[in-house]
């Protein structure tokens, strides 16, 4: 099964010292790549591992796009509509601009059949994907 990554991930599967490494891990060895994801989640994760790892940090996130193990699939000029009312909707979780962005993905079809590896259980779990349904995760909880 193809994946969408979130930002917990790379930094786990990063970060040896991480709570959430050896999901990474194991996660990374049970999926085929390229895995996918979005800016947005690229410039959250690169911030939590450059203040974790430094510039190595960086540069580990940034080879895995450069070897085509992620490939950076989002265009928000084409989805802003739609993060808009995703954020509207789920104003009290509160969802943030990376987790909009990997649910518009999920509503893509040609990402209709992929989980979404996170450690963000709880509001995965509330998210909902064209209104209703629900989303596959791989999550450390699973």
């Amino acid at each position: 099964m193809r994946v969408i990554v979130d930002t917990g991930f790379f930094v786990g599967y990063m970060d040896k010292d991480d709570q959430y490494h050896r999901w990474a891990v194991q996660a990374a060895d049970r999926h085929k790549l390229p895995f996918y994801t979005c800016e947005a989640v690229i410039a959250e994760a690169a911030y939590m591992l450059q203040q974790r790892l430094g510039a190595k940090g960086i540069a580990a996130l940034l080879t895995t796009i450069v070897n085509g193990s992620v490939h950076v699939d989002f265009t928000l000029v084409y989805h802003a509509e739609r993060i808009v009312t995703l954020a509207q909707r789920y104003e009290n979780v509160p969802m943030d601009y990376a987790d909009a962005c990997l649910v518009v993905m999920a509503e893509q079809e040609k990402y209709r059949e992929h989980v979404i590896l996170t450690v963000d259980d709880t509001d995965f779990r509330i998210y909902r994907r064209n209104g209703r349904e629900a989303l596959t995760l791989d999550t450390p909880q699973n």
